[in-house]
């Protein structure tokens, strides 16, 4: 695993397979721009594979800008069909890092949070204590309505990475498989923008927008 999976329409597991299918499609190409911001758009609409799991008229579209002090993402579902549906969703992004020992994950909105600790048997709910994290054991957290900047500070690189969400990620997911060497826990951490404590529901013809900016420490 590794850059920026996608998670939908199901964020986790569920009715489909786990973390929906967008995953494992193949996308299109649906536009190409250079210039100062350089820029993809990729697409994928529902097919005969996405409708055997989950029947309704979809089209996605995931645009990535190399802006001059940011890497932009945006996230666009519309409903093609002619009745509302529901979806959850997240962008499973994996962010390198110098050792899992180094890393604080902070946020003033993560303070007093409440998160649902999936590695809990069962799944149970609790709060954030502080606006920091640092994680010394397997993790797998879904926090409500933590959103806006969340801080990747490093002390092993000496560095902090921004991963800004200005629109439709209302939460953010954090996960580490701590101490699984066979996965390479202590060289990552997946910290997600997702929308995964409510779902959306989208009307026919309408449609929803997740934005996502990673802003490298030099900018």
């Amino acid at each position: 695993s590794g850059g920026i999976p996608f998670c939908f329409p199901q964020f986790g597991p569920g009715a489909i397979q786990q973390h929906g299918f967008a995953r494992n499609c193949e996308w299109e190409v649906g536009a190409l721009t250079d210039g100062d911001e350089p820029s993809i758009t990729l697409t994928l609409k529902d097919n005969d594979y996405t409708r055997g799991m989950w029947d309704h008229a979809f089209a996605c579209e995931y645009t990535v800008t190399l802006a001059p002090a940011a890497l932009e993402t945006a996230f666009k579902v519309t409903n093609t069909g002619g009745a509302p549906f529901d979806f959850t969703a997240a962008l499973h992004s994996y962010w390198s890092v110098s050792s899992i020992s180094n890393l604080k994950i902070a946020s003033p909105a993560l303070e007093g949070a409440t998160y649902l600790d999936k590695t809990a048997s069962p799944p149970a709910k609790t709060t954030q204590p502080s606006a920091e994290i640092a994680i010394s054991a397997e993790t797998d957290s879904v926090y409500a309505g933590v959103t806006g900047d969340v801080r990747l500070i490093d002390a092993g690189k000496k560095s902090t990475l921004t991963i800004s969400n200005s629109e439709g990620w209302e939460d953010t997911v954090v996960w580490n498989p701590y101490g699984d060497e066979g996965m390479g826990y202590d060289s990552f951490v997946c910290v997600e923008s997702a929308k995964a404590t409510e779902p959306v529901t989208l009307a026919a013809g309408k449609s929803w927008v997740g934005r996502m900016a990673a802003i490298p420490p030099s900018a």
